[in-house]
């Protein structure tokens, strides 16, 4: 494989990665609103903040690794990567309920038995 093409896949992979890192900041984010209740306004500021550093994080990725060219495929990866965490994020969510719903029928039986 030439150099160029392993270049282009490296740049791919990497803006993969870029789109998961987005993910999971952004659910940290959401979990911290779970803890800390705030207003509307306050999760508005937060957005825009969240957003602007992570465009800009991200400008400074291309223009270091393909010389500021916005390449339509390396949107495209960080898309993907975005997308691929999010349906493990629904994957674990739905194992994280049928482990929980189980244990807990387990636990009703077993307290039903002792009875």
């Amino acid at each position: 494989m030439s150099a160029r093409i392993v270049g282009e896949l490296e740049f791919f992979a990497k803006a993969f990665v870029w789109g998961i890192l987005i993910t999971l900041v952004y659910d940290g984010l959401r979990l911290f609103r779970q803890v800390v209740h705030h207003g509307n306004g306050w999760m508005a500021l937060e957005d825009l903040l969240y957003w602007v550093v992570y465009a800009l994080l991200l400008f400074r990725m291309m223009y270091v690794e393909n010389d500021g060219m916005i390449r339509g495929f390396a949107l495209l990866a960080v898309l993907l990567g975005m997308l691929l965490c999010l349906q493990l994020g629904k994957v674990m969510n739905y194992l994280r309920k049928k482990l929980q719903n189980r244990l807990r029928s387990l636990i009703i039986k077993s307290n039903h038995r002792k009875k």
